[in-house]
């Protein structure tokens, strides 16, 4: 079977977790037996390029922000390649309009992964819009983003990366038979051994936070679980962003400065190391996030996880207690304690968990069974 997969940006051009996920997907389809060819057509350059065995061809750049005319600029280069593969698998969303538009009428079947709210207003997502974004809601939505999505309709099959994502797309008028639930893979590359050091050795009871600092990550909430946990309990804050100042002045009014330390953003190869800091990790989202890869990296660590009841973080949290409700500081000081009381066991029971249901293998076989149902 011959494997085209569209995205917006391919490593190392990336701006988030998306791209990491797009090239695991594509050297773990390099491997499968039933795969003869996998070719990556990307639009953020110009090259050829064969990276970790992956054939990559950057057909130029689209980095404009207006989706639309990103896809527009698409359609001619991909459709000179739309009959060479048995499936097109569109990834990072942008360009799913115009590969549904390339195969509409053609025998390549489609798959495409749903990993962000993309086309939806920013309201669906429980996240505010910009003054533009607004803008382009109430004028946009109702006419060329209902182009674009009736387009993306025209895809065969959707992966949604967690129950969270399909019922947003499910609510939002799309097809519950089209959408199969396959969750993100583990990163192979993921070192763990460096979750091993000095800091792990300190007697502080110590609880991690890796991402954004936005306001819809709900980090507000865990500092202000702080203050409800004993002054043993020391929170480390990895990451950066906009909600970074309002937090630091937030920590000092509640008298945590002592108990709360913020790292910066650190290169992602350098996050393993993080984990060594930890004896928690917890994830307070208060929106729909599609998945939460540091959860799986967290588990993968051997560190029980919190998290709240909302997105795709709860799909991955199999341990009720350990699952809040989003908002609730209380609430998720109890949990962080229950989670640090039980810390051992949890971790091996995460570590064996995360290998047998998000390793690699498991999860493109799911991927690959379905393009087969969709050439079938």
């Amino acid at each position: 079977m011959r494997v085209g997969i569209v995205t917006p940006r391919y490593p190392p051009n990336a701006s988030g977790g998306g791209e990491v996920s797009v090239q695991m997907l594509a050297e773990q389809l390099e491997k499968k037996e039933r795969i003869t060819d996998v070719l990556v057509l990307s639009f953020d350059g110009k090259a050829t390029e064969d990276i970790n065995g992956v054939s990559v061809r950057r057909l130029g750049d689209i980095s404009s922000t207006i989706t639309e005319w990103q896809n527009i600029r698409v359609y001619p280069h991909l459709k000179q390649y739309v009959d060479k593969f048995d499936v097109i698998h569109a990834y990072n969303m942008e360009l799913h309009p115009v590969v549904g538009a390339v195969a509409e009428n053609g025998s390549t079947a489609t798959v495409g992964t749903l990993n962000s709210y993309h086309f939806f207003p920013k309201a669906v997502a429980n996240t505010s819009s910009s003054r533009i974004e607004r803008l382009y809601e109430l004028v946009g939505h109702p006419i060329t983003n209902r182009v674009l999505q009736h387009f993306m309709k025209k895809i065969d099959r959707f992966i949604a990366i967690s129950n969270a994502v399909r019922s947003v797309y499910v609510e939002r008028g799309y097809d519950p038979t089209q959408i199969e639930v396959i969750p993100n893979m583990v990163d192979p590359s993921f070192d763990t051994d460096q979750t091993s050091g000095t800091e792990s050795e300190s007697p502080a009871k110590r609880v991690l936070y890796v991402g954004e600092l936005s306001e819809r990550k709900g980090v507000h909430h865990l500092i202000k679980a702080m203050g409800s946990l004993s002054d043993d309990f020391h929170l480390r804050v990895v990451g950066d962003g906009a909600e970074r100042e309002a937090l630091e002045e937030l920590v000092d009014k509640i008298g945590a400065t002592e108990r709360v330390t913020f790292t910066g953003w650190i290169p992602y190869e350098k996050i393993p190391g993080q984990y060594a800091f930890a004896d928690v990790f917890v994830h307070p989202g208060v929106w729909p996030e599609p998945f939460g890869r540091t959860v799986l990296e967290a588990m993968q660590s051997g560190l029980p996880v919190v998290c709240t009841e909302v997105g795709g973080p709860a799909d991955v949290v199999r341990d009720a207690e350990l699952r809040v409700q989003p908002g609730d500081p209380k609430e998720l000081a109890t949990a962080i304690e229950r989670a640090y009381d039980r810390k051992e066991n949890i971790g091996r029971q995460n570590q064996v968990y995360v290998t047998d249901e998000f390793g690699p293998d498991a999860v493109t076989d799911q991927i690959v069974d379905l393009y087969e149902q969709v050439t079938g």
